[in-house]
């Protein structure tokens, strides 16, 4: 079982399953467990009949009315569905958007790109009038997530894509190319292509939040012209060896 609290207290509880063979049985008892726990707002059941080190299979069987999560992240309530990643510890979480959004808002760029977005935490705090906003995620689940909060906040000038980010980087035209851009991407960095486009790109500034320095340096490495302006190292997995560092980047 995989549960979610959020900052209100709110939980997310999601079962994972060999196959559907139990569904039944959950559903019928749903609403004693609904009943007994009252903070109870999403319930799903993910079906993961593969053994293999993953932690959850591709089939997300939503139980409950409610499909999203609210989670409320400094000033912005982000909703989280079923599949959708997100940060393990809220208040790091929050700390490092709100670093995130300084740098922006001190950069005062008027188009970002936010790749690896997740639910959106960084598109969706450094979103604002004024301010042309791309958020690019593969997890469709987190994209729609993304969609509703930006929905929600009356956000018309912030889209989110279901693409690979490397991909989407690629295919647009110097044009279209933004004045700042995010990345947030998992422990394999963001690799050689789209650092090399970062690079090439023209781009002024890069905000980088990464939970691996050795991916982070050799990413760096392929950046010579986009150098380090400050850095900020988050303490995400208290008590491990894990953490989460963000650095701002900027054109020499």
């Amino acid at each position: 079982m995989l549960v979610t609290l959020s900052p209100d207290g709110d939980l997310m509880a999601r079962f994972v399953l060999r196959s559907t063979e139990s569904v039944p049985r959950i559903r019928k008892h749903l609403p004693a467990l609904l009943a007994a726990l009252p903070a109870l707002r999403v319930v799903s059941a993910n079906i993961h009949p593969e053994h293999k080190a993953v932690v959850e299979g591709e089939t997300e069987l939503l139980l409950t009315e409610t499909e999203t999560l609210r989670m409320t992240v400094n000033d912005v309530d982000l909703h989280l569905r079923p599949q959708s990643f997100f940060q393990t510890n809220t208040d790091v979480a929050a700390a490092l958007y709100r670093q995130g959004r300084a740098w922006v808002d001190e950069a005062a760029p008027g188009s970002v790109w936010d790749l690896y977005c997740g639910v959106g935490g960084f598109a969706l705090h450094v979103a604002g009038p004024g301010r042309d906003v791309v958020g690019v995620e593969t997890a469709a689940e987190a994209v729609a997530s993304a969609r509703l909060t930006a929905r929600d906040a009356g956000l018309d000038r912030t889209a989110f894509l279901a693409q690979d980010a490397t991909a989407f980087a690629l295919a647009q035209p110097p044009e279209a190319r933004p004045e700042l851009v995010v990345v947030n991407p998992p422990r394999r960095g963001i690799g050689e292509t789209l650092s090399t486009w970062l690079e090439e790109s023209g781009v002024r500034h890069v905000v980088y939040s990464s939970c691996n320095a050795t991916s982070l340096a050799r990413d760096l490495a392929l950046m010579p012209t986009l150098r380090p302006r400050e850095a900020r190292v988050l303490d995400m997995f208290p008590h491990t060896g894990h953490y989460e560092v963000a650095v701002l980047l900027g054109r020499a």
